[in-house]
């Protein structure tokens, strides 16, 4: 029987000094801190965004580390289609994006794109997200090419996810509101005023991207998403194996001692095997 919180149990002489020696060990890798917590009770507490604070200001930048890894296995388990992001390899506040729209006026475009998360994350303002390619769109800055995060988020809260600006983000090039507030006003005027013009603008959007898939990137990073030309000899195999029906194992399932024959009901009909 497992004891409540908050009860205590009695150990054996050999658990108690398994115990012991456990703890010893662990207090001379992890150190306690300077108001006499030690780092493994810190992180015991690390469940979900643990908050920083003065008495942990030495650990600062593990619990932001934390907070951004857990951060990101979170996005992994979410429905996430035609989207792509990792964070950078020599940054974790650096997230790179590529984005392949399916639906709407910007369908069959592939927008390469950035979330900076604050320095002082999960706190602080919302992430930025700004696009490398060219967009032709309402909520994106036509010089910078940040998106204007406030029309989906006016307040970042702490219980905001960075997967939910990610679903912003998909949602408003997949289908455009234009009751949104514009900060490219070209593109708001024309959706307003000009709809012809505007999905001109957004068709040649969607082909200048096209044409920039391959570039060579301009950041040295190694988790920078990089795509290459169809090469049959290289690619073919892997999409094979990827396509290719597995064989399945029938399954063998676990039987107990019986003495009678499988599609007998008769006792002790199973004839004995050899040993």
């Amino acid at each position: 029987m497992n004891p409540e919180p908050g009860t205590s149990s009695k150990l054996d002489g050999e658990d108690e000094e398994n115990l012991k020696g456990t703890a010893g060990s662990i207090r001379k890798i992890l150190p306690g801190t300077s108001d006499g917590d030690s780092q493994l009770n810190t992180s015991l507490r690390m469940i979900d965004r643990p908050t920083v604070t003065q008495n942990n200001t030495e650990y600062i930048v593990y619990l932001r580390e934390y907070s951004i890894l857990s951060e990101y296995n979170m996005l992994q388990v979410q429905d996430l289609r035609g989207i792509y992001i990792i964070p950078s390899a020599k940054n974790s506040f650096l997230w790179f994006g590529v984005l392949f729209v399916r639906q709407g006026m910007y369908q069959g475009a592939v927008f390469r794109f950035t979330i900076t998360l604050p320095d002082n994350f999960p706190d602080g303002e919302c992430p930025k997200v700004a696009f490398q390619t060219k967009v032709f769109h309402p909520l994106i800055h036509p010089h910078t090419g940040e998106l204007n995060t406030a029309a989906g988020f006016p307040e970042w809260k702490k219980s905001n996810r960075v997967f939910q600006l990610v679903q912003f983000i998909t949602k408003v090039l997949n289908k455009i509101d234009s009751k949104m507030p514009a900060i490219n006003e070209d593109a708001g005027a024309l959706l307003e005023n000009n709809l012809e013009e505007f999905r001109l603008r957004v068709k040649n959007c969607v082909k200048e991207s096209l044409n920039h898939v391959y570039d060579t990137p301009e950041i040295d990073d190694a988790h920078y998403i990089k795509f290459s030309v169809w090469n049959p000899d290289i690619h073919e195999p892997i999409r094979r194996k990827i396509y290719e029906q597995k064989k399945q194992e029938p399954e063998k399932l676990a039987r107990g001692f019986s003495w009678v024959q499988p599609g007998s009901l008769q006792p002790l009909s199973k004839p004995d095997e050899p040993r």
